[in-house]
């Protein structure tokens, strides 16, 4: 057990330094892109090709909330590359975050993790000074990119802001972190069904009050649908999806002031 648990704090520390090296490089391309380039898509791809190492291999070396922080980065980095200026300031955010993993050697817990991921910039499809109120927080699983925006959008629409994620064993790992205020998952993902994915979470004693939806061509009763959980909603695709989404989240809202 002894020779285990070295061989194991060793590969930690390797993966600490070379974490360092890569935070390094992102941050002097970051430097970079301050200066506001006239052709940034050199530093753009440097910036971009740490990160993505940072996401594949955090959680294989113990550190889940660096993959996390990385998909994020990631994601606001693709909604923003074409942004004039870029929102650097708003990467640095990121950047910032997982040098405090880093430099604290090991995985925050998970009040950490849920504070980190919050105090996170979000990228949107819309003009977030258009949302009246305070917005919520939906998680929104699908593999279908142009899905995922679509309902981004009608999210907004009700003053909720998405984060997507198309793996479905990323999106437990989220769901339990951050406790958004509504799942809404596709029925049909890569490597886990939709269904599955929403009875884990229902399985689970984080999760298991969060307000889940499945978001399908189906009806109620398909057999595609055996197995959801009875007090998961259905979203239809098609002329429904407005109303049937203002009702789980006019259900979700009245559920979180029980």
């Amino acid at each position: 057990m002894a020779i285990a648990d070295d061989i194991v704090n060793r590969l930690m520390g390797e993966f600490l330094d070379d974490a360092t090296d890569r935070l390094a490089r992102a941050q002097l391309a970051l430097n970079g892109l301050a200066n506001r380039p006239k052709d940034p898509r050199p530093l753009l791809l440097d910036l971009a090709r740490e990160i993505h190492h940072l996401k594949g291999s955090g959680k294989t070396f113990g550190f889940p909330t660096i993959s996390l922080v990385a998909d994020r980065f990631e994601e606001f980095l693709e909604a923003s590359v074409e942004a004039k200026p870029l929102p650097v300031v708003e990467l640095q955010r990121f950047a910032d975050a997982l040098a405090e993993i880093v430099e604290g050697g090991r995985n925050p817990d998970p009040d950490r993790t849920a504070a980190i991921l919050r105090g996170l910039p979000a990228s949107f499809d819309f003009d977030p000074n258009s949302v009246i109120g305070k917005p919520g927080r939906a998680l929104v699983v699908t593999r279908a990119r142009t899905l995922g925006h679509m309902l981004a959008r009608e999210l907004a629409n009700c003053g909720y802001r998405a984060q997507t994620a198309s793996d479905p064993f990323e999106a437990i790992r989220f769901a339990v972190a951050e406790k958004p205020d509504v799942v809404l998952s596709s029925a049909v993902l890569d490597g886990m069904a939709g269904i599955d994915l929403l009875r884990a979470l229902r399985a689970m004693r984080p999760t298991e009050a969060l307000p889940v939806a499945v978001v399908t061509s189906f009806e109620a009763g398909h057999p595609e649908l055996s197995g959801l959980p009875k007090d998961a909603a259905i979203i239809r695709l098609g002329k429904t999806l407005a109303d049937d989404l203002a009702r789980v989240l006019t259900e979700a809202g009245e559920a979180s002031r029980t």
